[in-house]
Order: structure tokens, then sequence, then C-alpha cells
């Protein structure tokens, strides 16, 4: 989005009409009515009663961990980014499938009757994107809030960009609360929280919420009036994706995401020699595994993806001759 004139006109725009911050409580008596309007949009976007805005993603994850953490057992999925606070409860399980599993033998078989899930909705690393139908499963007679981390998933992800709520079942025995960045894929500096009007209430009495500065206002006009610009953008990223899928290089593994695993150790070095930068590197824990990834934007034309295949094909004629 930073290289779409349109929306960095749009930035501009806020600029001049709000300035470069509204560094006010988010409680005191001059609130800027901006940032009531952005709530109301990504309510509407992502099927929520409420949104609360905050400056960042981590910093809505802090507020939704500590609106969450007790209102019943917390059991975490593996994996998870850990900005919410939440820890414990993987029930043993070190994949996202065999927690879904522990998770439904543990709530038929313990005593409690309330739960709070925490997981992700899209594991980027990996270029998976997660499945909740055993949330269905779960016995009726308790009651679950199900937290999910959708930073990587919103702006993308769904016919409208509405993240991960656009697949998810309505539950009577589920109340879901949503959580992301706004600096992913919708490409500026925030975070939010989808919820019920009543959550909503009790996330704007929290400290992290009443001390906190709000986001930029600039970013919150161009995120509230560039719905056009992020269809465009969103129509040439699904184009990208095709394009490289239907390249089919050897080796080269397609996700649920814009996001193709590299094979072969040593192939971010390879392709950085020949000028093409990939990701590379451990996250969200710096010591751990490194990972390659072939990760794609709406900024990148057929030509790149060319270029990108044909290096990548040189490459594996090297490491694993015919």
């Amino acid at each position: 989005m930073s290289h779409v004139p349109d929306f960095l006109g749009l930035i501009k725009e806020g600029l001049d009409r709000y300035g470069v911050l509204y560094p006010s409580s988010r409680v005191s008596n001059t609130p800027l009515a901006l940032y009531g309007h952005v709530e109301r949009y990504l309510a509407q976007l992502t099927g929520r009663e409420a949104t609360v805005t905050f400056s960042s993603g981590f910093l809505a994850c802090m507020a939704a961990g500590q609106l969450v953490a007790g209102l019943g057992e917390v059991l975490v999925a593996p994996g998870t980014h850990p900005a919410t606070g939440l820890h414990g409860g993987a029930l043993g399980a070190t994949a996202y499938d065999d927690w879904c599993k522990s998770v439904l033998s543990h709530t038929h078989s313990s005593g409690a009757k309330e739960f709070v899930l925490v997981m992700d909705s899209v594991a980027p690393l990996e270029g998976a994107v997660r499945n909740f139908v055993f949330l269905q499963d779960l016995p009726r007679d308790k009651r679950y809030t199900v937290l999910i981390d959708d930073s990587h998933g919103i702006g993308w992800l769904g016919e409208h960009g509405e993240g991960i709520a656009g697949a998810l079942m309505h539950l009577p025995h589920v109340e879901y609360v949503l959580v992301y960045s706004l600096s992913k894929a919708l490409h500026v500096q925030g975070g939010a929280v989808g919820c019920s009007r009543a959550m909503a209430e009790l996330l704007r009495r929290l400290p992290v919420y009443t001390g906190s500065t709000p986001m930029a206002p600039s970013h919150a006009h161009a995120l509230l009036t560039g719905g056009p610009l992020y269809e465009v953008q969103r129509a040439r990223l699904a184009h990208n994706r095709e394009f490289l899928t239907g390249q089919q290089v050897r080796g080269l593994s397609a996700t649920a995401m814009p996001v193709f695993l590299c094979p072969g150790e040593g192939m971010a070095a390879q392709l950085e020699k020949r000028g093409i930068l990939i990701s590379s590197f451990a996250y969200p824990d710096p010591t751990g595994t490194v990972i390659d990834r072939v990760v794609l934007s709406a900024l990148h034309r057929d030509e790149d993806l060319e270029r990108l295949c044909a290096a990548l094909v040189t490459f594996l004629k090297k490491e694993r001759p015919m």
C-alpha cells in the first residue's frame, strides 16, 4: 500500500486534516470522532457487535488477554503468538490439530464449566489457515470464549478482507473475540479487538486503553476511506498467488496463504546473490528454526515472479540434478 499513490494521498490528506498525532486520553472529554467511525467500520467488516482500536496490534493483544484471562480455564494452542500474555493449556500437544482433539477430550471430561480458548487464525510460517470446525463438537452445556489473533488474516483473507471472521460458525455456546494488528495487509499502524458490546465496554475501562494514545489519525483516515484501493490490491495479490502456483516450480510448495515454502538449505543466500530477497528468519522466537519462504505482495509483477522461478530452477538443478 505504501507504493499506491492514492493511498499515500489519503495519508497526507489525514495529516492535513487531523495533524500528526492525537495525544489525548481515550476517555477525555475531547474525543476525536474519527476513531468511532473507524471502529464502526471494522465492526461491520468483521461482523462483530463492537470494535475497540489501539495504537498497535501488540497493545490490542495485551488488552484482549487481560479482558478474557478470568473468564474460564485458559487453553492456548501451541505456536500461538505470545502477545496476549496468556500461557498454558497446550494439553501436551505440539501441533494445532492435535491440540484441537485434546481440547475436545479435556472439555468433555473436565468439571470446569467455562473455558477460554486462545489461538491464531493462520500460521504464517507454515502458510496454513486454521480450521475451527472442532468448536461445534464442544460440549454444549459449557461456555467458551474463543480469542483468535487474526493479525495475519485481516485485510487479505475472505471475500472482502474480513479475515477469519467470514469462516467462523455461529455457535450458541461460543463467544468470539477477534484481535488483530492493522499493520500487516491493511498497512496502517494500529490494532483492534472485535467483540460484543458488553466486552467492548469492559475493554474501554482497562488502564491499557484509558492510559494509551490512539493510532495516528492520518492512518485511521486512510483505513476508513481506502476501501476501493484495498480491493484493487487484494485482487492483484490473488492474481500473483495464482500465477506463481501455475508455474509449478519443482519443490516450491504452495500453501493456503500468499506464501510459498522454499526447499533446500541455503536457498535464501543463493537467491540473494541473484538480487532476490526472500523471507528467512525464525519467528516469534528468534532462536528457533529458520524458515525460508516466498511471501507475495500486491507490489510484485509477473516479471518479478518469472525471474524468481528462473532462479529457483537454476538452484534446484544444481542441488538435485535429474
